[in-house]
């Protein structure tokens, strides 16, 4: 009785102790060399935006080993010599992450317990073979154009072609290979991430806005989504990173589709989710990027709030964001509020009569705002607009150092320029306008419609030349 207890008690802890103890691996790396001429080696892992931070390192020997207690995410590492990079390695699993690596004195790598990293290298190599061929190609071609008469440039062309087409297929093939000898791999999940979309029918180059389509619809048919792996690695972030850019240039006209369908394939887990829609904020919902877009970000928030493993916090500050950025969008009326004028009399916003009118919030000594009054001063068109009668243009200073709008009346004030304060401080108060930025503008019609929200200095004259009231 007393040994059956004893043995289902041995088993009950195996049974207990057995998934601890595969969650508790550790990371070793051993690097067999007799020829590096260095202090030190780094161990560097990708921090999941731009660069390799080092995690680990050791003073060099011929014989150097480099671990942790703790297995390491998978992911792309990089081994380092003090500065310069040694290779690159992949980590695929939290299991297995003991790995030995000979280099020998012509600088070759050869890991002896790990084929994926072996075919990884090997994978390395045969791309900059291709990408060779491929130069040659272009090179041969370009070297043509100077010296061969244009009825024999055609027939090279097609040869050319029919080359470049055989060895893409080549590439191809040698990709889909790797791909099935290395299946369940990050490297398989890398391979696949690499294949280039097919090119867009020809009548697409002629029309850049359906190429643009084209390109942005199709720029993540090869992401396995399944595989968070991937986004450890700066290969993931760099297209993500492309992407989001690219849709900036197509904005709604299309590109509202697109961002929506990614988004909702990215859905597959929340870290996949949390990872594409961070890096797309960051460039489309940021204000303060050259690629910032309300329309795209408004789809992202509605997007988000429409994920049902969304976490709270998020869909919180999501919530929030989509009520600000909801507000005053083009076409709609803006609030109206009050105004105490530069000669002390109060009047508002509607009472102000102009075809069309510009709307410029800021604070009198922001340096930001400075400059942008200073080249707004220099718009000629903008100038001509104001003396011809069809636009005027109004700062509006929204808080409450009375001292400070005195001042920017007597010292900085354009006397082109009406200049309003609005002593109630409704506008911030009750929000009125997203002004967490400034200056920030608004071009009005004469009905205090928005036609452009958050106009930039340097898209005054565009609009002007537009509304043919330059």
């Amino acid at each position: 009785m007393d040994f059956n207890l004893k043995k289902y008690t041995f088993f009950f802890l195996l049974m207990i102790l057995t998934p601890f103890c595969s969650f508790s691996q550790n990371f070793n790396i051993k690097i067999i060399s007799n020829n590096l001429t260095c202090d030190s080696l780094f161990l560097k892992g990708f921090d999941g935006k731009k660069e390799f931070t080092n995690l680990i390192s050791i003073s060099y020997r011929s014989t150097a080993t480099l671990k942790q207690k703790g297995s390491l995410p998978p992911g792309i590492y990089r081994m380092c010599a003090d500065t310069a990079q040694l290779f690159e390695f992949l980590i695929s699993n939290t299991k297995q992450q003991t790995f030995v690596v000979n280099i020998d004195n012509n600088g070759k790598l050869i890991f002896q317990n790990n084929d994926e990293n072996n075919h990884y290298i090997a994978y390395l190599e045969q791309i900059k073979i291709f990408n060779h061929r491929f130069q040659e190609i272009n090179q041969t071609f370009e070297d043509a154009q100077k010296t061969m008469p244009q009825y024999m440039l055609q027939t090279l062309a097609d040869n050319l072609i029919a080359k470049a087409d055989q060895l893409t297929e080549e590439v191809t093939t040698y990709k889909q290979q790797l791909i099935k000898n290395n299946q369940g791999t990050l490297l398989a999940s890398l391979v696949k991430l690499s294949f280039e979309i097919p090119p867009a029918p020809r009548h697409y180059y002629q029309n850049e806005l359906l190429l643009r389509q084209y390109n942005a619809t199709h720029f993540f048919d090869n992401y396995p989504y399944d595989d968070e792996r991937v986004l450890n690695t700066p290969i993931a972030v760099f297209k993500m990173k492309e992407f989001a850019a690219s849709l900036y240039m197509i904005d709604t006209q299309g590109g509202d589709t697109i961002l929506n369908r990614v988004l909702t394939e990215a859905q597959i887990s929340p870290t996949t989710y949390y990872a594409f829609f961070d890096h797309f904020e960051k460039i489309i919902g940021s204000l303060t990027s050259p690629y910032w877009s309300e329309d795209l970000f408004l789809v992202m928030l509605n997007n988000a709030l429409n994920y049902n493993k969304l976490d709270d916090a998020r869909k919180i500050r999501y919530s929030a964001q989509l009520e600000t950025h909801s507000k005053n969008r083009v076409g709609s009326r803006v609030p109206n509020f009050k105004l105490m004028m530069s000669n002390g009399d109060t009047t508002s916003l509607y009472d102000i009569q102009a075809e069309y009118l510009l709307v410029y919030f800021q604070n009198p000594d922001c340096p930001t705002c400075s400059e942008v009054r200073q080249k707004l001063a220099l718009n000629d068109d903008l100038n001509r607009a104001i003396d011809h009668g069809r636009l005027k243009l109004v700062t509006v200073y929204f808080e409450q150092d009375t001292v400070l709008w005195h001042r920017y009346l007597k010292e900085k004030s354009n006397p082109k320029y009406l200049h309003g304060w609005e002593y109630p401080h409704q506008i911030e108060d009750e929000k009125l306008f997203d002004l967490r930025i400034i200056p920030y503008m608004f071009l009005l019609d004469r009905d205090k419609k928005v036609i452009r929200k958050d106009i930039l200095f340097n898209e005054i004259s565009d609009y002007l030349r537009l509304l043919k009231i330059q």
